[in-house]
């Protein structure tokens, strides 16, 4: 073989051992790098890795401790490396329906990021993340691997180098604006409130009062004084009492009986109950239906005799009783279990947040050979617990025929560059739970209760409500919990709502106008948009006050209408939107140190400022109003965004390296929109912003406030 031959052979060896340890030193790095040097970036992983490290010690007698936050467990070097880690990942943001950003990384003056919530109405469906920053609970802890990108390939590349990345986004199902309606409405009380869209199951609104700051949730002296405060306002504010909360659910459990009776046939439309001899005490007169050696007051109705539907609107007493009691113990069992009610376990369907499993009795066996019991859980008394999702799910099962939409949070998980990676994720259905026939008796029954019954303050003129309301005894010198459970109907959609009030007296008083004032807002008026009430860190969001719009002035610089068209050219939005209107008090669109000109200034060739942003520096509106553009550009601009604020100024945002907004989105002054980039025609990365009026261009920092 000739010396180039043997050269030749000895370079493909020589290359084959490259790639061979090239290919062992990335397996190393990538694959057993975890195992050689583990972080937790959630709380499943350092429970894994402490569970394993128990296995490891426990043969030893050293044992970990078993109790308490998992990440305080944790050996320092594991925190530390997961500290490092999770400080190159700027966490997705969480947008509402609306697009509007309600949870969101900003800028920490260590240089790594600080979570910010825009909206504490939904602290006990979001949660809230751990000093460092890993989801601790609600949406945060379900969707921790998402909003950390630990889930996406890219992402994950990034964090092996170590180069910084960006988790993904998740679009929820619910409105803001509907979402603080609901908690002003419980006006400080104790309770929950539930809204879904009949449609779909969709989650509309979820509110539990007394809730936590989930800004404030990581400061000691916060968590002391809550942990001292005894007021009622103080007690249980980590629980979602929509969905964890524990309560006899009164009367509204009727419906569930009402629909066990007349799907097995024992009862149908032309059933009627003779009450017997009225009684008469110290309240008013009475019914009673005696069973089991007991008796169950009757007092709410003057009839001797009513057909079902009457029954049921009237909430007598004494018919649901006689169904209960007469019912076989294995039916209610049954048909309470097809919604979750004692079953041995979780219930066969998986929510994106922990829901307490509700009870239809301590033990079930008791309901088949006690009468009294079984006859009061019939009409929501006896052992029964039951939380507001639960029984917004009998309601919403009645008004799709009988099968059940579950209930959703997340509408959408979108990539940093706003591609929709999964479009409701948690979306399921149900189905059989009652008979289409069944449904829809007792939804005409639901109609009645509302309009002949005790629930006519639940109604809305030129809407179809129905629903059934419940006055929850408790004992003791305590008012009763107040409920409401029902639907409304409209033109443009059609919404199940839930409502409890602890403590609060009667149901028809108190739940039924709760309900009436949110099925207007969730029917006609979904997508109001919300004033900005929690200042930024920085100090930049504008607050509620809504001071009067300045006037348009001229231009500084005239605009070609041939040249930098964006609202009206490709890509361009569809138009004709409301939204916020501006305050003229306008906020810087990035943070600081991002405020500098780096490339070009205000000239009559390049009609706004360069400022030098970062790619992936978070983007904020400069003052509220309504997204007229976003999408790419073709003339320079790359990714831009346009927000009309309605007030004759218009401003533009480009180059960005993500939009974070949408056509027809309504945005508050500091809300964020999108990430700075280097797309378009540009010389490196950098935020291009101006402010446009009618007619031309005004320079920008005539009206930043001082740097």
């Amino acid at each position: 073989m000739k010396l180039e031959g043997r050269l030749w052979q000895l370079g493909n060896v020589f290359t084959l051992v490259v790639v061979l340890l090239s290919a062992r030193l990335v397996f190393w790095i990538m694959v057993q790098g975890e195992a050689l040097r583990p972080v937790t970036p959630s709380l499943a992983a350092a429970d894994a890795y402490l569970e394993a490290l128990r296995s490891r010690q426990g043969a030893a007698g050293d044992e970990v401790a078993t109790s308490g936050n998992a990440f305080d467990q944790l050996p320092q070097p594991v925190i530390q490396r997961t500290v490092d880690l999770l400080s190159t990942i700027a966490r997705g943001v969480i947008w509402d329906r609306t697009g509007r950003p309600v949870a969101m990384d900003l800028p920490a003056s260590d240089g790594g990021w600080m979570r910010f919530y825009a909206e504490p109405s939904l602290a006990p469906v979001i949660g809230y993340v751990s000093g460092i920053r890993a989801g601790i609970s609600g949406l945060e802890l379900t969707y921790n691997d998402t909003l950390l990108g630990l889930d996406r390939l890219d992402a994950q590349l990034s964090q092996a180098s170590h180069q910084p990345s960006q988790g993904s986004d998740l679009v929820l199902t619910l409105d803001s604006g509907l979402q603080r309606a609901a908690e002003e409405a419980l006006a400080g009380h104790s309770g929950a409130v539930v809204v879904l869209d009949a449609a779909t199951g969709a989650v509309l609104a979820m509110v539990s009062a007394p809730r936590f700051d989930p800004n404030l949730v990581l400061d000691q002296t916060y968590l002391t004084n809550l942990a001292a405060c005894a007021a009622p306002s103080c007690q249980g504010v980590f629980i979602n009492r929509a969905m964890q909360g524990q309560y006899a659910p009164g009367s509204t459990f009727k419906t569930l009986t009402l629909i066990a009776g007349l799907d097995t046939g024992q009862v149908t439309p032309a059933t009627i109950f003779d009450f017997g001899q009225q009684l008469s005490g110290p309240d008013g007169p009475y019914y009673v239906y005696a069973v089991g050696g007991g008796v169950i007051p009757d007092p709410n109705h003057t009839e001797s005799q009513l057909s079902l539907e009457l029954s049921y609107a009237k909430s007598a007493n004494a018919a649901f009783a006689r169904i209960g009691a007469e019912m076989p113990p294995a039916v209610l069992i049954d048909y309470a279990g097809r919604f979750g009610f004692s079953l041995p376990g979780d219930p066969a369907w998986r929510l994106e947040l922990p829901q307490a499993a509700p009870q239809l009795a301590l033990d079930l066996q008791t309901l088949t050979t006690n009468d009294l019991l079984r006859a009061s859980t019939a009409i929501g008394q006896g052992e029964l617990l039951a939380d507001p999702l639960t029984l917004a799910l009998v309601v919403l099962a009645v008004v799709n025929n009988g099968d059940l939409p579950l209930p959703f949070l997340v509408e959408a998980v979108r990539d940093p560059a706003g591609n929709v990676l999964q479009t409701e994720p948690a979306r399921r259905v149900v189905t059989g739970l009652m008979q289409p026939a069944t449904a829809a008796l007792v939804r005409s029954m639901m109609i009645t209760a509302a309009e002949k019954g005790s629930g006519r303050p639940a109604l809305v003129e030129g809407l179809i409500v129905g629903g059934k309301t419940g006055t929850a005894q408790v004992g003791g010198d305590l008012l009763p919990h107040a409920w409401f459970i029902g639907f409304a109907e409209g033109t443009e959609r059609k919404v199940v709502i839930a409502v409890v009030v602890e403590n609060a007296g009667q149901g028809h008083d108190v739940a039924a106008p709760i309900f009436a004032r949110l099925a207007d807002m969730a029917v006609r008026r979904l997508g109001t948009p919300v004033a900005e009430v929690v200042p930024r860190p920085d100090g930049t969001a504008t607050g509620a006050n809504t001071p009067v719009a300045p006037a348009v002035p001229a231009p500084d610089l005239p605009r070609d209408p041939k040249k930098l068209e964006v609202v009206t050219g490709p890509g361009a939005c569809p138009g004709g939107y409301v939204g916020p209107v501006g305050t003229g008090q306008w906020v810087w669109p990035v943070d600081p140190p991002y405020r500098l000109v780096v490339g070009d200034d205000f000239t009559p060739v390049h009609p706004g400022v360069d400022l030098g942003a970062n790619t992936g520096v978070p983007v904020y509106a400069a003052d509220a109003g309504v997204v007229v553009f976003a999408n790419w550009t073709d003339i320079g601009y790359g990714n831009a965004i346009v927000i009309d604020h309605s007030n004759g100024f218009q401003t533009l945002y480009a180059h960005l390296s993500q939009v974070g907004s949408a056509c027809g989105a309504p945005v508050a002054a500091g809300g964020l929109i999108g990430l700075a980039g280097a797309t378009g025609n540009v010389f490196g990365p950098h935020l291009h912003f101006e402010i446009r009026v009618p007619g031309g261009f005004v320079n920008p920092f005539s009206y930043l406030p001082p740097n």
